[in-house]
């Protein structure tokens, strides 16, 4: 099986969103997505480690900030000024512990354009989708949904290797991505 390899934003958030997959967390009227891990430990702390900067995207009274990974607000606009939107779940396969097995992550992708710039988002947590969505009028955007997620939304918090199969059966998104060196923090 081969992967789909990505460039993932290393560092300065503000000038490569447009241009590679950025991780960024979501706070969508005042919930965040993903949730941080509640345990003082060293080793949940080392499980959800993300070695990528992680901006922030929040989103409360329709209008978006998005921040870089300091949180310095960068953009900013509100929801009606959204015209694209593609969503979208990759795979990559990460070692989980204690065994080190190979396992499954699940990573929300959003691109989207606004005031004609592009955002290439990724979040740990796909139930920001359905928020995210809920948010958004939905008749003024070209909205591309290969995977038919709009139609599964409530099937996400389930999702596992067979759903995702079927999901993402020819579309760009089936193809494993990888992502080196990152774990969830979910």
């Amino acid at each position: 099986m081969t992967h789909t390899m990505q460039q993932v934003t290393m560092m300065d958030i503000a000038n490569n969103i447009d241009k590679k997959l950025t991780f960024i967390d979501f706070n969508i009227d005042g919930e965040l997505f993903p949730q941080q891990p509640q345990s003082n430990s060293l080793f949940s702390k080392v499980l959800a480690f993300n070695p990528f900067p992680i901006g922030l995207l929040e989103l409360k009274n329709d209008v978006i900030k998005i921040g870089d990974e300091s949180k310095h607000v960068f953009a900013t606009f509100s929801t009606d000024q959204i015209t694209f939107l593609e969503i979208g779940i990759y795979r990559s396969a990460v070692r989980a512990a204690p065994l080190a097995l190979l396992s499954s992550r699940y990573t929300l992708y959003v691109h989207l354009v606004a005031d004609e710039k592009p955002f290439f988002m990724l979040n740990d947590d796909i139930q920001a989708l359905g928020k995210f969505m809920s948010t958004l009028n939905l008749k003024k955007i070209h909205l591309v949904d290969e995977m038919n997620l709009m139609k599964h939304l409530a099937q996400l918090d389930e999702l596992d290797n067979q759903l995702f199969e079927e999901l993402a059966k020819r579309t760009k998104f089936f193809m494993p991505l990888q992502i080196i060196g990152s774990n969830a923090r979910v």
